[in-house]
């Protein structure tokens, strides 16, 4: 397999761009650009602070626990992010959507702070030991984990047509 390391030494954490924006701050601000929260879209905004391909981890929330949804989600183009999700960026030693797969599979509880209110911190995110394959064979995965994602996005599609 691949050799141990924390999360902190292959990725760049992006978080300084995020901005909090409450639902009255967003009512004048309606657009064509995705507003994230922890679990996915919240809004659309006429602007945006991110262009690029990310992986948004949820920051806190009753999901770490239950994990009734993906904790981090790959999210491509321009966007906006609240505080309740953390920013990553690849970096040339972690392909973010081998990162994306690995996060989406482990167990993350001894990471996660808070018993009403559950919290991924930063620290806490970045200390997470990975388990990661060199470079090489991440992009040899993500050309296998590729296919599988754009058949499920197919399936998707084809679903939420007969459905209309």
């Amino acid at each position: 397999m691949g050799s141990k390391v924390l999360l902190g030494d292959v990725v760049q954490l992006d978080d300084s761009r995020r901005q909090p924006l409450s639902s009255r701050q967003r009512e004048g601000r309606k657009g064509c650009y995705p507003y994230y929260g922890a679990q996915g879209i919240v809004d659309y905004l006429d602007d945006y602070t991110y262009d690029g391909t990310y992986l948004l981890v949820a920051e806190d929330g009753e999901n770490l626990r239950s994990r009734k949804m993906p904790l981090a989600n790959l999210v491509t183009g321009r966007f906006r992010v609240n505080n309740h999700a953390h920013v990553l960026a690849g970096t040339d030693k972690c392909d973010i959507r081998v990162l994306g797969w690995l996060l989406n599979s482990m167990n993350l509880t001894p990471y996660v702070t808070g018993s009403t209110q559950p919290k991924l911190s930063q620290k806490n995110l970045l200390a997470i030991e990975l388990d990661l394959p060199s470079i090489d064979e991440q992009q040899s995965i993500m050309a296998i984990l590729g296919s599988i994602d754009n058949k499920i996005a197919l399936n998707q599609q084809t679903n939420d047509y007969l459905a209309a």
